[in-house]
C-alpha cells in the first residue's frame, strides 16, 4: 500500500527566529494525529564552517538530491535511483526517517524542512520537487525583528556571527502570494513572542489543507522552463533595486555627513534616483538578452548581483563626484 498523501512545509526567517522550537511543535502535532514525519534541518546536514560559495551551493544541491532519492523511495519503495548523492547525508536521511516513522508506511508524510530560506528562488526548488512528485507545498514564514534574533543568537550555544544574521536581514524574502502564484499556501507567523496555540492551529489546519489538495506536475518541461526564467528574472530585479536603495540610501548618508548643503542634496538625489532607474532598465535588458541567447543555461543569480553591484557602487561614486565638482 502506498502512503495516503505527503506534505513539505518550508520553514523560512532569520537565525534565531524560532524555527527550530516550532519544528518541533509541529511534529509532536502531526504524530498526535497519526502522521509520520521527516524533520530536514539544514544546519544538521550542512555543518557551519568557512564554505567557499561554490561549496555551499553544491552542499545544498547535495541536501535537494537525497530530499529526490527518498521521495522516490517513498513512492516506488524502491532506491534504484540518485545513486550518486551523498553517502553521509543520504544516511542521515534515512536514520531520521527510520526514527519517525511508522511500520506500514501508509500513513500520511509531513517532510518539516527547517533553513532560512531567504531566497525565494531557494523555497522554490522546494515548491519544483513537490510538483513534480505531486506532493502538497506550503510555506511557514516566521517574522521576527532583527534585534530580537541578535539578542537570542547571543545565547545560543552555535552563535550565527552579527554580521551575517544583518545581511541575511537585508536580503530576506518573505513569501509574497501577491507576486507568485506558488506561494499562495503561506503563512506568516509572528514569532517576537511565543507562538500562541491559535497560531499552531492555523498551522495545522494548511497542513491538513495541503496534505488534502497535492501540486499537480507539470505537463510539458518547457512550462517548468520558463517558470524557472521568469522566477528568477523577478527574483534578480527585486534584489538589484533593494541593493540599489541600499547604496543610495548611504551615498546620502555620506554626503549629509560632509557637510553636503540642501542644495546639492536634493539634485544629488533626484540624480541617483534617475540613475537607479536606468541602471535596473539597462539590468532588466541584459537579463532577457541572456535567456534568449542561452535558454537552457541556468542564471548564477548571486554572481550576477556582485556584478551589478560593483557596476551601480561605482556608477554612484561618479555622480556624486560630478555633483562635487559642479558645486
Amino acid at each position: 500500500m502506498s502512503r495516503t498523501g505527503t506534505c513539505f512545509c518550508v520553514l523560512c526567517g532569520l537565525p534565531a527566529a524560532g524555527k527550530s522550537s516550532l519544528a518541533e511543535v509541529l511534529r509532536g502535532r502531526a504524530r498526535s494525529r497519526g502522521w509520520d514525519t521527516l524533520l530536514v534541518t539544514y544546519d544538521e546536514l550542512i555543518p557551519a564552517r568557512n564554505w567557499r560559495e561554490a561549496e555551499w551551493k553544491q552542499q545544498r544541491k547535495t541536501v535537494l538530491t537525497c530530499l529526490e532519492r527518498f521521495l522516490h523511495q517513498t513512492h516506488t519503495l524502491s532506491d534504484q535511483t540518485h545513486k550518486h548523492t551523498d553517502d553521509d547525508v543520504w544516511m542521515h536521511f534515512q536514520q531520521i526517517h527510520k526514527q519517525s516513522e511508522s511500520q506500514t508506511q501508509t500513513q500520511p508524510l509531513l517532510v518539516l524542512l527547517d533553513d532560512n530560506f531567504y531566497y525565494q528562488s531557494m523555497r522554490y526548488q522546494i515548491y519544483q520537487l513537490a510538483r513534480k512528485y505531486s506532493t502538497g507545498f506550503c510555506q511557514v514564514f516566521l517574522r521576527c525583528s532583527l534585534d530580537v534574533c541578535l539578542q537570542r543568537n547571543q545565547r545560543r550555544s552555535l552563535r550565527v556571527p552579527d554580521e551575517v544574521l544583518v545581511q541575511m536581514s537585508e536580503r530576506m524574502e518573505p513569501p509574497d502570494e501577491s507576486r507568485n502564484s506558488w506561494e499562495q499556501q503561506s503563512l506568516t507567523v509572528d514569532s517576537t513572542d511565543e507562538v500562541t496555540d491559535e497560531d499552531v492551529q492555523k498551522l495545522m489546519n494548511l497542513l491538513e489543507s495541503t496534505m488534502e489538495n497535492p501540486l499537480s506536475p507539470f505537463q510539458d518541461d518547457s512550462q517548468l522552463k520558463e517558470a524557472d526564467r521568469q522566477i528568477c528574472a523577478a527574483n534578480v530585479l527585486h534584489q538589484a533595486d533593494q541593493m540599489c536603495r541600499r547604496l543610495i540610501s548611504q551615498a546620502m548618508t555620506s554626503a549629509r555627513e560632509n557637510q553636503a548643503s540642501s542644495d546639492v542634496l536634493k539634485v544629488l538625489a533626484k540624480e541617483l534616483n534617475v540613475l537607479k532607474t536606468r541602471f535596473l532598465q539597462e539590468l532588466k535588458t541584459e537579463l532577457h538578452h541572456q535567456v534568449s541567447l542561452s535558454p537552457e543555461e541556468p542564471i548564477d543569480i548571486e554572481k550576477l548581483l556582485m556584478t551589478a553591484e560593483r557596476a551601480f557602487k561605482r556608477d554612484t561614486q561618479n555622480c556624486i563626484q560630478t555633483q562635487i565638482n559642479e558645486h
